[in-house]
């Protein structure tokens, strides 16, 4: 059997915001990054959120050409790990309106 190789993690501190449908929405610390994907903590755990469930990821402060498609990739008591996406999946758009101070 062939092993995957683990991308390169990198300690990252940011805020971020995942997009889900359905106007579900979680906010977190981000604990690594790597080039596929960000592992981040939301404090309590991830309920009505499933595996491969497609998404945006938000950095924060929120800045609408900050979105980068995702896909849940896996779950922890208390974060998120998301996989990028190349392109945003069909029928799903940002849903939060963003105003200016």
């Amino acid at each position: 059997m062939q092993s995957l190789n683990r991308a390169e993690r990198f300690e990252v501190k940011a805020r971020v915001l995942l997009e889900l449908s359905d106007k579900r929405a979680f906010i977190g610390n981000t604990v690594n990054v790597s080039a596929s994907g960000v592992f981040f903590d939301i404090g309590y755990p991830p309920f009505q959120v499933e595996l491969h469930e497609n998404g945006l990821l938000h950095l924060m402060p929120l800045v609408m050409k900050n979105v980068i498609p995702c896909q849940i990739a896996r779950l922890t008591p208390t974060g998120i790990a998301i996989q990028f996406l190349e392109n945003q999946p069909a029928g799903l758009t940002s849903q939060l309106l963003i105003v200016p101070w």
